[in-house]
């Protein structure tokens, strides 16, 4: 700072400014009016500003002010060195050293400060209230937009036991069909009503007598009368001292989801009564199904018997006498009467196997197929077949029904491969991640791969009868008899490779060392 000028009343007067701002809390500080330049600081304006006073000194106004501010604060000097009416704008934004902005309310007054035309200001820093005014302007601007219905009521209840609301926002209008000024003051019990549940208001109630959040869905009714369904979270809020002062509670409306629910569940009850409606007709329906059909078999087979007994007879007594198109015409009614036979027989296993009570047990599957295989070479000797079985491979499953797949599965691969010289046919293994696949492979004829779907149904066959006989149920019976086992069956035919079925069965299994073991021809 210059030196003060000689007249003992400047002298004066500024030993009164310096004590006062160097006393003073509030930041002050002196800048020249003509060059904006820093005259003196107080100490306060060190510690807000982060500069010392010897580098304030030198510096001008300009350095402490935002960019735009020091701008303006230029065009006030101007202003006033010009005779034009400038007056003084009160607030302003300045920059600490570290860059950080300030919200100030400045106070300043022309004065003579060592010779020069001065300014002294005084600076009230209101960052920190700008800052909460802003947050709390945000936060009441949320809580006005937001869908949930939001209610403010004090803590502690009155000689009427009410907590008083003090804040709805506009949701709770627009749902309840009340106004604020019909809401404010009263208990939000008011929307309450005939079908709010007690169960739930008594939770509530235990919850504000422990000072503790409490979420429950309850009924409450719009000033018309209207019910609707509420998801309610009610929690304390406390002060600075940890007092608690107020409850704060958001409401959801859960209505549309609540009538969903109920029309879902009204909709189940009467699913259910049809299911079972349905199901007992069904019952009912395979009870006399299976009662027509061991009647119709028992009925069949009678008559069946007689038709094969009696061409049997015909063949011994009178074979010798007939004409080659008499013996021709008897071998047909002897191969219908087996073929129905056969057809019956197969009828009833199918039956069977939804009757069946499963009993599952570990079964080795080579020995399961062994004895098949040889019953097969047995009835055809002459037959040149390569039998390769697992050894060592154990499924845990019930025995009749792989018994029904396996025999099913390995004559149908004995069948059709029957025009092959020297026919091969495999069972193999193949662990998956949710049980084993077990696959039986054939070198015969294979089968058209677009008609794959009907293979597994019953009376649906690829091949004509004169080329290969069957009754077209036995792979419907393997179908049927992995399905009771959880598992489920297919079938695939590379181009000549025969054809391969497989059947999927699901875990628990036990797999024991599953390596093919040649069976030789019988």
């Amino acid at each position: 700072m210059q030196d003060a000028p000689n007249h003992p009343d400047a002298v004066g007067q500024e030993a009164v400014y310096r004590e006062l701002y160097l006393q003073l809390p509030l930041p002050c500080w002196v800048y020249d009016r003509e060059t904006l330049a820093f005259l003196d600081a107080n100490p306060a304006a060190e510690r807000l500003y982060g500069y010392s006073r010897a580098e304030l000194l030198e510096m001008d106004v300009c350095d402490i002010y935002s960019p735009a501010e020091a701008g303006r604060l230029r065009a006030l000097r101007d202003a006033r060195a010009a005779g034009e009416p400038a007056g003084d704008r009160i607030d302003w934004t300045h920059r600490t050293r570290a860059g950080v902005d300030l919200s100030v309310h400045v106070k300043a007054a022309d004065i003579d400060w060592a010779g020069h035309a001065a300014r002294i200001v005084f600076v009230t820093d209101f960052t920190e209230q700008r800052t909460a005014a802003t947050e709390i302007k945000l936060l009441y601007e949320c809580l006005e937009t937001a869908d949930d219905m939001i209610f403010v009521t004090r803590a502690n209840a009155d000689a009427h036991g009410d907590r008083p609301i003090v804040y709805v926002n506009a949701s709770v209008e627009r749902r309840t069909g009340y106004s604020r000024a019909e809401l404010l003051g009263r208990d939000p019990r008011m929307l309450q009503g005939p079908d709010t549940d007690p169960v739930e208001r008594q939770r509530i109630r235990a919850a504000l007598t422990r000072w503790q959040p409490v979420t429950v869905e309850l009924v409450n009714y719009t000033r018309n009368g209207e019910p609707y369904w509420v998801e309610m979270t009610i929690s304390p809020v406390a002060d600075e001292t940890g007092c608690y002062r107020y409850w704060f509670s958001v409401e959801r409306d859960i209505t549309a989801r609540k009538q969903a629910s109920q029309a879902l569940q009204a909709s189940h009850g009467e699913l259910e009564e049809r299911v079972n409606a349905r199901t007992q007709e069904l019952q009912r329906t395979v009870r006399d199904l299976e009662f027509f059909n061991r009647a119709v078999a028992h009925d069949l087979q009678n008559p069946l018997n007689g038709v094969r007994g009696f061409a049997e007879l015909m063949a011994l007594k009178h074979g010798p006498t007939l004409n080659d198109d008499g013996r021709r015409m008897l071998g047909l009614i002897r191969r219908s009467a087996d073929q129905m036979h056969h057809i019956i027989q197969d009828l009833l296993s199918l039956g069977r196997i939804n009757r069946m009570q499963l009993r599952p047990v570990d079964v080795d599957v080579g020995e399961l197929c062994r004895p098949l295989i040889g019953a097969l070479q047995r009835a055809q000797p002459q037959r040149q077949v390569q039998s390769l079985l697992p050894a060592g491979l154990t499924v845990h499953a019930d025995l009749q029904l792989l018994g029904a797949v396996f025999e099913n599965l390995l004559g149908n691969a004995w069948k059709y491969s029957a025009h092959v010289p020297v026919a091969r046919i495999e069972l193999s293994a193949r662990p998956c991640a949710a049980g084993l696949v077990l696959t039986v492979a054939d070198n015969g004829c294979g089968f058209d791969t677009t008609a794959a779907h009907a293979l597994f149904t019953p009376f649906q066959r690829l091949h004509a009868q004169a080329e290969f006989e069957g009754t077209g149920i036995g792979l419907a019976t393997v179908a049927r008899a992995v399905e009771r086992l959880q598992g489920w069956a297919w079938a695939d035919s590379p181009p000549g490779q025969g054809a391969r079925f497989h059947v999927f069965l699901p875990a628990p299994v036990g797999l024991g060392v599953a390596t093919p073991d040649a069976v030789q021809p019988a």
